[in-house]
């Protein structure tokens, strides 16, 4: 951009010019709303298909559309309380760009996971693929992966997805070939050693993941709103303090939604900046997961700009 015309941008970017402080219209009760301009027109009404993809922001954002007359497939997996004792479909939660990437493309291309991702653990079966819960028989296993096949087959039929990004800390099967959603159990690292690896990905590592899957999406006419998770890192496989880890995994993930939403059918939507202006106040007493009321006023206000009916408080 030409010295002059940055100058002109900046000259007509009002929220541009300062950080919101005391009285300004972005701040609501100690939180800031940033301004945003939605790319694209998105409809959360009319019957039509909003596919979450992510971390567990994404399982707050299909509660705040509860109600709402849209269609969540991701809501119709559930899985027995003796499997997983929270939210009935969390574990359709991807964390990092190598599980959200190739969930998307394996859907996209119709292909199935690799069995080999399903390890013996004791007599259960523990699956690599989902983000823990309780080993089950291999029968189960299988028919667990097939329900959640079922939802991916409705992916390619969306008329909007939500993405969540969560961290960068990913353990990758050199077998399969495939990112893991968990630690690999103890028991079987130690039986096969050298299979599993764990990687801290980097901006490059993670838009050469990312990029293919979100732009086979957005290629197809399907709007993606693609958003980082203020939900930090719970645990670190690195020598840093956690609170250091979690910084370094929302940088990265931040720089790459920013390159990600050049694509005209992706728009990056500020949640992890408004929860974040928050400060801890944002989070619940396990001062991790954001509270129900912040992830509902933050919905609304998506909602609102994409349909054109809410306020992007400075113009």
């Amino acid at each position: 951009m030409e010295h002059g015309e940055a100058i002109r941008q900046a000259i007509a970017n009002r929220a541009g010019r300062d950080y919101p402080a005391a009285g300004d219209p972005r701040s609501r009760e100690g939180t800031v709303f940033p301004l945003h301009r939605p790319k694209f027109a998105a409809a959360f009404s009319g019957g039509r298909t909003v596919f979450t993809i992510g971390s567990c922001f994404a399982r707050n954002i299909e509660e705040a559309l509860e109600g709402r007359d849209v269609v969540l497939p991701t809501r119709d997996f559930r899985v027995p309380a003796e499997e997983w004792p929270y939210r009935p479909n969390g574990l359709l939660n991807e964390f990092t760009p190598g599980t959200i990437a190739q969930r998307i493309r394996f859907a996209l291309e119709d292909r199935a996971f690799s069995d080999a991702t399903l390890v013996a653990n004791g007599e259960l079966w523990a699956d690599l693929l989902v983000i823990g819960g309780a080993d089950v028989s291999h029968a189960r296993a299988l028919e667990r992966r097939a329900e959640m096949a079922a939802v991916y087959t409705r992916l390619a039929s969306a008329d909007l997805v939500i993405i969540t990004l969560g961290y960068v800390e990913a353990w990758f099967d050199t077998l399969s070939g495939l990112f893991l959603n968990r630690m690999p159990p103890q028991r079987v690292a130690e039986r096969e050693p050298g299979r599993f690896v764990l990687k801290r990905l980097d901006v490059e590592e993670s838009m050469a993941l990312l990029q293919p899957a979100l732009f086979a999406l957005a290629d197809r006419g399907i709007r993606v709103i693609l958003t980082v998770s203020p939900v930090p890192l719970s645990v670190t496989f690195t020598a840093m303090d956690c609170v250091t880890a979690n910084e370094f995994s929302k940088a990265v993930l931040r720089v790459c939604a920013d390159r990600l939403s050049r694509h005209p059918n992706i728009d990056y939507f500020p949640s992890y900046e408004i929860v974040r202006s928050c400060g801890m106040p944002a989070y619940g007493e396990d001062q991790l997961h954001v509270r129900d009321d912040l992830v509902r006023a933050i919905t609304g206000y998506m909602i609102g700009l994409y349909e054109g009916t809410g306020s992007a408080a400075v113009d």
